[in-house]
């Protein structure tokens, strides 16, 4: 009997639904230019967070700067929670000749550049505030629909390989900021607009490096609307299970991460009684320490999670890296548990976030409204980082803490049980990640 004629794919499917047969590797300028654009969205986040906003701020309020520098933060992330799956819904039902990814990218990374000019020449928090929800609009928007092309033209086995690649360009973004603050401390302006500038000069080389997306047309792409924009950001969790799964436990992952980040440098101070400077120096130190650990884990084990598939298994041992830098932290004062703590908790996260998207990008519901679920799932990353602030401050008041009492009264043997608790649940959900693609590879 003659073979049957090959059906080429309808239009909008992922790679994840064609046959094995037909998922050619992806090719290197592709992943290039997935890891060269992360690495620009992620300095356009990372260097307002690393020191440019506080120090704007410090410039136009400074009698009020932690409280405005609280709302500043805590606004920018609601927009980038509620943004997000927004406009990778609107990338989803894109048509046009170049594709429904590459313009929301272009778009995104030029339009940084508007925003962060805002943020520089703001005179009052107001106007700083509307500066960083533009630029977290206009990076989150590239960003929805970057992580998007792997689901779109990356294969499944490549998948992890890439993610860890992606998460890794993602934590390096952090040097330039760094770099930057200790060449230019005292230019605020020029701390605000290089991130912008990098972006949108940045853009052109993206737009070359992804090309390769085929067109889409009118008749091809669902029809947008107000409902479907406010449906994209909801979905049920008893018809998805282990995307409900795989976002909570990113939720608490992150969460515990942000739980002790925010105060760590007051754990400094206070539980190992250090002074400002000889807090924010260790801070530094274990900062970048943290980072080269982030970079290193994240590409090593994308690598090895491509060549054996457990990407749960690396969920599991992430998770109980981190629950171990916790308890190291929880129990010690003295300053080198904390670089072990630090190298430790590095580790366990960049494995995290080298397979944490190859898991969702085969458990997500469906794979033609990728950059959607994608975005669904980054609010359990920008989510902890709002909530994370309020809820530490309790933890911190439970009582005195018995490790050694600290300076101020605060109890951060709390603090930390509350991450270990976190993070040990996050691993606990991990039997709940089941799906056939999980294993068809």
């Amino acid at each position: 009997m003659p073979a049957a004629p090959h059906k080429p794919p309808a239009a909008g499917s992922s790679l994840l639904d064609r046959p094995p047969g037909h998922r050619p590797p992806a090719p290197r300028r592709l992943i290039a230019g997935l890891v060269f654009t992360e690495l620009l969205i992620g300095i356009g986040f990372a260097m307002p967070l690393v020191a440019s906003l506080g120090l704007k701020i410090n410039e136009i309020a400074p009698d009020d700067k932690e409280s405005v520098l609280g709302v500043v933060l805590a606004t920018g992330s609601v927009a980038a929670f509620l943004l997000n799956p927004v406009f990778g819904h609107l990338s989803d039902r894109t048509s046009g000749r170049f594709g429904k990814r590459r313009p929301w990218i272009l778009g995104g990374l030029a339009s940084g550049l508007p925003a962060t000019a805002v943020m520089a020449t703001a005179s009052t928090p107001a106007q700083l505030t509307l500066g960083w929800v533009l630029a977290q609009a206009a990076y989150n928007a590239a960003l929805a629909a970057l992580a998007a092309v792997i689901a779109d033209r990356v294969p499944a086995a490549q998948q992890a390989s890439v993610s860890g690649l992606f998460g890794a360009a993602q934590f390096a973004s952090v040097f330039p900021a760094f770099l930057l603050v200790g060449l230019i401390p005292g230019n605020t302006t020029a701390l605000l607009l290089v991130p912008g500038i990098a972006g949108a000069a940045g853009a052109w080389v993206s737009w070359i490096l992804l090309r390769g997306e085929k067109p889409v047309a009118a008749t091809d792409r669902a029809p947008v609307s107000l409902r479907s924009v406010f449906t994209s950001l909801l979905f049920d969790p008893r018809t998805s299970p282990a995307f409900t799964a795989l976002w909570l436990q990113r939720f608490l992952l992150q969460g515990a991460n942000a739980l002790i980040g925010t105060f760590g440098l007051y754990y400094l101070m206070s539980r190992l009684r250090m002074s400002t400077a000889e807090a924010a120096a260790l801070l530094s130190a274990t900062g970048m320490l943290s980072v080269v650990g982030n970079i290193v884990a994240a590409a090593l084990c994308g690598r090895l999670a491509s060549r054996t598939g457990a990407y749960r298994g690396f969920v599991v041992a992430s998770g109980l890296l981190m629950t171990s830098a916790m308890v190291i932290k929880m129990l010690s004062a003295s300053v080198w548990p904390v670089y072990l703590a630090t190298a430790v908790a590095a580790i366990g996260l960049g494995a995290f976030y080298a397979v944490d998207m190859a898991l969702v990008l085969r458990v997500m519901p469906t794979s033609t409204d990728a950059a959607r679920w994608l975005g669904v799932f980054n609010i359990a990353k920008a989510l902890p980082q709002s909530v994370a602030p309020l809820l530490a401050p309790l933890l911190l008041g439970l009582g005195t803490d018995p490790i050694g009492p600290a300076t101020d009264g605060k109890n951060y043997f709390a603090l930390y049980l509350g991450g270990t608790l976190a993070t040990l649940a996050a691993v606990a959900l991990t039997p709940l990640i089941r799906h056939p693609r999980l294993d068809r590879d």
